[in-house]
């Protein structure tokens, strides 16, 4: 073996500490281990003693077998970062060197040093003056972190290293805004210094750059409170000045303040914003902008609101619209309000129109110098003892003056004047929006406002109402389209983007900012990759990877929710990326309707929508941004929390397991509790997760020792089942227990695993061994033979006369002799019957025979077969029962509901593992293609979508196991999302030469030809008439395969009549489900051949099985198919014409859906499953051409009205 690593080991210690290699993340174990790990790693590449490790990690207080538990930890750490490596070899990723060890990590795959290297390569940027380079390096940087460094690590080193990288991080926070703030970008500067200031309120640096900032920005009374704000918040809590630094920025603010004669704040005027790089979309809402502009031109003024969430692209939307407003000879004014702009009255609007007494403009210069620097006098002497209403009546006096200045600046030219996030705006501000939008009608003034739609603010909405209602316009920016967003990135990235890079970008919502962030991250990682002209995401590149800066720009989309929303998101991503409301409530700890709004405001702001019943994430990224915003170990005691939360309020059981898959949780008491309780139902609905959540405890520490036994038996059970490797597992269980039949269970195991793996030799010793020790229970030494007679024909002492006859009837099944195979099966039933001993094989020998029976269409007695196996499992007490065998029988006679709940039977905790265990070794494949079909024919596309994704992640099915349920539950689904050529391909794996010659598959053969007929390929519908006329020549008698080429053969030469047969037959002997799809095909080819009135009497045969079935999708496949020759559903008998004739069972679930009963008690009342009200409800949807249940009510009443109009 090779002892290269396929993968690099990647670390995360900026947040919660994390190794991968590759996409898979490793468990570095307990926190002790965890805090070796994170010395190691800080120290990468060096040889750490033993003496410091100790010291890093216990400090002064270690425990006395310190050595001991250092090198356990190591031992393990060993493991888990090198699954692979013999315990006889060194590591390569932990080495031991002299009297320490070393961790090995590759340049650039430990954040640390990454964001060591990035903060020293801005520094190397900013020093040749490179802003853009600095900051695109610090922005990196900060990318990396994922929360508190070291999370959850324990330990002296731990805490010195946390609080230093703590302080680094806030170095790169304020040398970020620095840059900023030197580049020009002022008002970017100001919110991110105002919100370090918020979050650092005893550090002096970030508020000395905030006061240089709001200074710049032309706000020097904004700058001097900040100021003061500090000055009380350090004398309060620390008892201390300012230091020097903030008193000589104080200074130098106040003296320039002098210079200007103390004017109130007044920014110089902002220019038009950039136009976006890249513009797509909108064509309707740029159309609108520039209209109103040439109605500027003309002398009309208007009013334009713009709303939308941030980075929707309000500005650039605004931007471009008005592009050549300048050159057209408009007077352009513009201005973005700030969080920190409310605490002054008119600071936003008279920042707009450049009121500075600096100003060259002499006008604005001289207005601004009028503007009183104190309370002007009261206009009526009873004011003069109220301040108050002396500081509304000096407002409203400037609000005047500020409003008469812009009619000035109209007269002398058209004004635009753009006024952005007036969420922000102070509300003098708002007072001469409102003002000047009425004074648009006189006035050649376009005046546009924008804002975000939360936080909402009351102020708001007389002037949007305003606009709409007086003739303006409001415009409000949906997220892009899939289009527009593909177009977007495309324009970002100077190429065509791939498939990967979309679904990576889908995160964004439609939201151009966060495309172009997400971009720019992706690409500033060098994630990117363009090969033939699309650029695609780089799977082979080495460098940390770029998705904490995606986290990064996701969250940033939530800043703007109410505190409240944002909470019930994470707790939501918590619950994956679909949850009920119930159970949100549940885990937080909140009644649902106390949620409401923040669900409503989530939906609206585009995070979550509706998935059926419950809501989900518009796209897993943002979920994924979310809950790993949480550091780890908190993580993983919300898990815990929440699982035990939910069990006590009575979830699913599924709920409960996904909690604790989530953290993972350890297994602590409860969950050890939990496990042993509800294992069983855990496994009947995904045997995957149950596998994984014992799988996860077993490796925990905390197990009691017979916990801990019964635990791992259960995971062998289980991935016995799945077919997935268990023989460590099984090794464990055998050398610690003491119970002699769950050692023999475990010893069939192993043998079997041998055999499986080509050690044969091995297996056969192993099964000679146990079936030849008198101490091993019988009924397991039976089981050992029967294997032995399996795995080893030629050895005397496994074959049996039953065997051997065994033995002959499956050699004349793959000749397709039933008729012979049948005589062996009997003979084989004959010499064990009765035998308590032989119970597993006999059994066994009852499901061949179904087999056979099936085969020659004798469903009767292959149901009379079933019920003796039956009989058989509780005469003696054998563990499971012929589920598989039975499901398949209940799916063909249409008895669906009873094949699903023989499926939910199979993966139980019990001792499953005999010889008839082994026999269906491997068939998980088969039970959820069977449940997928099932769900497929009820249009059941949660379920449908559920069961796929089971049996496709799954283990390809062993040599000899069916597929085909599968295959046909693919088709199906395929042909449900418009994709015929898909519904054919899913299918072609059955004419491959390779195909299991003990599974038949001839009874899907005329989906294909009718498929491949359909998609105007008869080469392959000729090869699915040949492949049945093959098995029908085989057969010694007419049987399964005769009937299917039968109809191939009636499909491929388009002759209704040689249908007429193969429906009888399938009528007489109980097939339903094929009867009604044979049904279907001859209506279809009657109606082609113009003869209506038999095609009308077929499809009807057909509809009426599928109704009864509850098969929706059939009925709606059937109806498609049927009507481009004009024929549809005639319930009112086969001769009634009308389309609206309800016949009686369709009166009575109308009458009951008028009434408001629900289907579930419909469905009760007339004694049909719920999925048969539901076809029904749909059909009458359709035939009384109403879209609601509300409009069925209505017809019935009205239908009512009229039989008693006539009546009377």
């Amino acid at each position: 073996m090779s002892t290269e690593l396929a993968e690099p080991l990647r670390v995360q210690l900026l947040g919660a500490v994390r190794a991968w290699r590759g996409d898979v993340e490793l468990a570095l174990g307990s926190a002790r281990q965890r805090a070796l790990f994170t010395v190691l790693a800080m120290r990468a590449n060096q040889v750490v003693s033993r003496e410091e490790l100790v010291d890093a990690i216990w400090g002064e207080s270690p425990p006395g077998a310190v050595d001991s538990s250092l090198y356990t930890y190591v031992s393990r750490l060993r493991r888990a970062l090198e699954p692979v490596r013999s315990k006889w070899t060194g590591g390569q990723m932990l080495v031991s060197a002299g009297s320490g060890y070393s961790l090995r990590l590759e340049p650039g795959l430990l954040d640390v040093r990454e964001f060591d290297r990035l903060r020293e390569a801005a520094q190397q940027s900013w020093d040749r003056r490179d802003a853009t380079a600095a900051r695109a390096a610090l922005d990196a940087a900060l990318g990396l972190w994922r929360g508190e460094a070291l999370t959850g690590i324990d330990g002296p080193f731990a805490a010195l290293h946390r609080g230093r990288l703590a302080e680094l991080h806030l170095d790169v926070l304020e040398r970020r805004a620095e840059i900023m703030l030197e580049s020009g970008d002022l008002t970017e500067a100001v919110d991110e210094l105002f919100d370090l200031s918020t979050a650092y309120p005893l550090r002096e640096t970030p508020r000395a750059l905030l006061m240089q900032a709001l200074h710049r920005s032309g706000r020097p009374n904004e700058a001097l409170e900040v100021f003061r704000e500090t000055r009380e918040v350090l004398v309060d809590q620390l008892g201390i000045e300012p230091g020097a630094k903030l008193r000589k920025v104080h200074d130098e603010i106040t003296a320039a303040r002098e210079r200007a004669g103390g004017q109130p704040d007044v920014a110089p005027r902002s220019p038009v914003p950039p136009y976006p790089k890249v513009f797509v979309g909108r064509e309707s809402e740029l159309a609108a902008l520039r209209g109103a502009l040439v109605g500027l031109m003309n002398g009309k003024g208007t009013a334009v609101w713009v709303e939308g969430e941030p980075g929707i692209g309000k500005s650039g939307l605004v931007a471009t619209g008005l592009a050549d407003a300048v050159d057209r000879g408009c007077e352009v004014l513009w201005q973005a309000g700030d969080e920190m702009g409310r605490r002054f009255p008119l600071s936003l609007v008279l920042a707009c129109l450049g009121v500075d007494p600096l100003s060259p403009d002499p006008r604005r210069a001289g207005f601004a110098a009028g503007l009183p620097g104190h309370p002007t006098e009261p206009a009526y002497p009873w004011q003069q003892e109220d301040p108050v209403l002396v500081a509304v009546d000096r407002l409203i006096g400037l609000v005047d003056r500020v409003v008469g200045f812009v009619d000035e600046l109209c007269a002398d030219g058209p004004v635009v004047l753009v006024l952005e996030d007036l969420q922000w705006a102070d509300d003098a501000s708002l007072l001469v929006w409102h003002r000047l939008a009425k004074a648009t009608r006189h006035l050649p003034l376009l005046l546009v406002g924008s804002c975000r739609p939360h936080p909402r603010r009351a102020e708001l909405d007389p002037l949007r109402t305003m606009v709409s209602m007086g003739g303006g316009e409001l415009l409000r920016l949906a997220p892009l389209d899939e289009t527009a967003a593909t177009e977007l990135v495309r324009g970002l990235l100077g190429t065509a983007p791939g498939a990967e890079l979309l679904g990576t970008t889908d995160c964004a919502g439609g939201n151009p900012r966060y495309l172009e962030e997400i971009v720019g991250a992706l690409v500033r990682d060098d994630a990117v990759t363009v090969f033939d002209g699309i650029a695609e995401i780089a799977h082979d590149r080495s460098r940390y990877p770029s998705q904490p800066t995606v986290n990064t720009v996701v969250t940033r989309r939530l800043d703007h929710l109410d505190d409240t929303t944002r909470a019930a998101l994470r707790w939501a991503a918590l619950l994956g990326v679909e949850f009920d409301l119930s159970d949100l409530a549940t885990v937080m700890g909140r009644q649902a309707s106390e949620l409401l709004p923040a669900v409503e405001e989530a939906s609206n702001a585009g995070v979550i929508g509706e998935s059926g019943q419950r809501f989900a994430f518009r796209h897993g990224l943002v979920r994924r941004a979310l809950y790993e915003a949480i550091p780890t170990t908190v993580r993983v005691a919300l898990h815990r929390q929440s699982a035990e939360t939910l069990d006590t309020a009575g979830a699913h059981v599924e709920r409960v397991a996904e909690q604790l898959l989530g953290g993972p949780v350890p297994a602590d008491a409860w969950v050890t509790q939990w496990l042993l309780s509800h294992t069983n139902a855990v496994a009947g609905r995904s045997p995957s997760i149950a596998a994984e959540l014992l799988a996860h405890a077993v490796e925990g520490p905390s197990l009691r020792d017979s916990a801990r036994e019964s635990l791992t038996t259960r995971l062998v059970r289980l991935r016995f089942w799945l077919g997935e490797r268990h023989a460590d597992e099984a090794r464990a269980v055998l050398a610690t227990t003491r119970d002699p039949e769950r050692a023999a269970e475990m010893r069939l195991v192993l043998a079997y695993s041998d055999h499986c793996l080509g050690e044969h030799q091995r297996a056969v010793e192993v099964l000679r061994q146990v079936a030849a020790d008198p101490d091993v229970p019988p009924r397991w030494r039976a089981r050992h033979r029967a294997l032995l007679a399996e795995v080893d024909p030629g050895d005397p002492a496994g074959a049996s006369p039953a065997q051997a006859a065994e033995t002959r009837w499956e050699t004349a099944s793959m000749r397709r002799r039933h008729q012979e195979a049948l005589r062996h099966v009997d003979a084989a039933l004959a010499e064990v019957s009765g035998d308590p001993a032989e119970a597993d094989l006999e059994l066994c020998l009852l499901e061949d025979k179904v087999f056979t029976l099936q085969n020659l269409d004798d469903l009767d007695a292959a149901s009379r077969t079933l019920e003796a196996a039956r009989h058989l499992v509780t005469l003696r007490g054998l563990p499971d029962g012929p589920h598989i065998p039975l499901a398949v029988h209940h799916y063909w006679l249409g008895r669906w509901d009873e094949a699903l709940a023989e499926l939910d039977a199979v993966v139980r905790d019990r001792p499953a593992i005999t010889f008839h265990g082994v026999r269906q070794h491997g068939s998980i494949r088969l039970l959820h293609g069977v449940k997928a079909l099932v769900a497929a024919h009820r249009d059941d596309s949660a379920a449908l979508e559920t069961h796929l994704k089971a049996a496709v992640d799954h283990p390809a099915a062993p040599v000899g196991i069916r597929d085909d349920f599968l295959s046909m539950a693919l088709s199906v689904a395929a042909e449900q999302r418009g994709r015929p050529d898909e519904a054919l391909r899913a299918l072609l794996p059955l004419l491959a030469d390779d195909h299991p010659r003990m599974a038949p598959n001839h009874q899907w053969l005329p989906r294909l030809a009718r498929l491949a007929l359909e998609q105007g390929e008869p080469d392959l519908a000729e090869a699915a008439l040949a492949a049945c006329r093959l098995g029908a020549d085989q057969e010694a008698g007419p049987a399964r395969a005769t009937t299917a080429a039968r109809w191939c053969q009636g499909l491929v030469e388009r002759d209704p009549d040689a249908l007429v047969a193969v429906a009888e037959h399938f009528g007489s002997i109980g097939r339903k489900v094929e009867l009604a799809a044979v049904s279907e095909d001859r209506a279809v080819l009657l109606a082609a051949a113009d003869r209506t009135e038999e095609a009308h009497s077929a499809f009807y045969d057909a509809l009426t099985v599928y109704t009864g079935l509850g098969a929706a999708w059939d009925l709606r496949r059937a109806e498609s198919r049927l009507k481009p020759f004009g024929i549809r559903w005639r319930v009112g008998g086969r001769g009634a014409a009308d389309g609206r004739t309800l016949d009686q069972i369709e009166q009575r679930v109308a009458e009951l859906v008028a009434a408001g009963w629900p289907n579930s008690d419909i469905a009760t009342r007339l004694s049909m499953s719920r999925n048969t009200v539901q076809v029904h409800v749909t059909r009458l949807l359709r035939k009384l051409e109403v879209d609601s249940r509300l409009g069925v009510t209505r017809q019935v009443l009205d239908r009512y009205a009229d039989r008693r109009v006539t009546t009377g």
